[in-house]
């Protein structure tokens, strides 16, 4: 994967100018290769231990290689690009001292924080979310923990959720050894995960069950999951998203067994920052996304973001598009200093 358009003997001359980058997603990776070939300094930080972010460790191997995506990120510290890893901004370092230190600023920290269903036996040993099953396995793959540190997944899973999270980590869970079964809310074709893996899980012997929604884990007398109880669906009225909202049918409760449930209902934008909207100028919304122009100018001037932390979780396309426009936004205003 490509991150960049120039060589060393194509980018442009140095120009002075500074920029932080936060996040190696691929929204910030893609942002660093457009500055880079324009003469900028570019220094990216992340929390994870190498560039890469859900690229590296959130999608499985099976689905995205990752010999190609260490290549352009290889090919941008050939160019320059200077990565800081293991350094959570907010906490190992301050947010105010990155901008007042560079020219320019460029939020790309995703959406790594997941929703909870909020039901009896959520804390059960065994209920783990599905970026803390992927992102530990893919952290024991490249040798950062030891195999002890990973989630242990039982015989039988249930992942609830529809989304491409759900399905990875089904796939995941069935390439372990595990007997999957898929709870989704609505039907097949309100599945928000691409047509394709959800075929490719059907293949690899993945079960779905449709309108469907847990309302209780239950555990074991060690505090272990040994089931869990669902309700029946049926679609309603269309809801927030277009789709048929799904509506519980009284008395329709029924019983899964399984020893492991993976959660995968969604993922929240992840700001490099907590309640302190006023303190560094940069507004969220409501679902704790920051706020953004067309070109990622945030309301905090030489501030940009782009990404799951403006749009919510979305494809890898949709962040790669849109670190196009936020870089040239970025070099405009170091060339000009302006900010409309």
């Amino acid at each position: 994967m490509k991150f960049t358009r120039c060589t060393k003997e194509t980018k442009q001359p140095p120009s002075g100018k500074k920029v932080a980058i936060i996040g190696a997603g691929p929204g910030g990776l893609k942002v660093a290769g457009e500055l880079i070939c324009k003469g900028h300094e570019v220094v990216v930080y992340d929390m994870m231990p190498e560039p890469g972010g859900l690229l590296i460790f959130g999608i499985p191997d099976f689905r995205m290689p990752k010999q190609i995506i260490k290549k352009g990120i290889k090919e941008l510290e050939d160019l320059g690009v200077q990565f800081k890893c293991n350094v959570v901004v907010g906490k190992d370092i301050d947010l105010e001292e990155i901008i007042k230190n560079y020219d320019a600023t460029v939020i790309a920290t995703g959406a790594w924080n997941e929703r909870k269903l909020k039901i009896p036996g959520e804390d059960l040993e065994g209920v783990y979310s599905v970026l803390d099953f992927l992102v530990k396995l893919a952290l024991h793959r490249e040798g950062y923990i030891s195999k002890d540190e990973v989630p242990k997944i039982g015989k039988k899973v249930v992942v609830i959720g529809g989304g491409n999270s759900a399905i990875d980590g089904a796939r995941t869970a069935k390439r372990l050894g595990a007997d999957v079964t898929v709870v989704y809310r609505r039907t097949k074709e309100y599945m928000p995960a691409f047509k394709p893996e959800v075929e490719h899980a059907e293949k690899d012997g993945v079960k779905f069950i449709f309108l469907a929604t847990p309302v209780k884990i239950i555990g074991d007398e060690n505090g272990r999951v040994k089931a869990i109880e669902c309700i029946r669906m049926k679609l309603g009225e269309p809801d927030a998203s277009g789709r048929p909202r799904p509506e519980p049918i009284p008395g329709s409760e029924f019983t899964i067994e399984c020893d492991t449930v993976i959660t995968a209902i969604g993922e929240i934008a992840t700001p490099p920052f907590k309640d302190n909207v006023k303190k560094y100028g940069i507004e969220i919304n409501s679902r704790n996304r920051i706020k953004t122009d067309d070109v990622g100018r945030t309301t905090r001037k030489g501030v940009f973001a782009l990404g799951d932390v403006v749009t919510g979780p979305a494809i890898i396309g949709s962040a790669i598009s849109m670190a196009n426009k936020v870089s040239e936004a970025v070099d405009e205003y170091l060339r000009t200093g302006e900010w409309p």
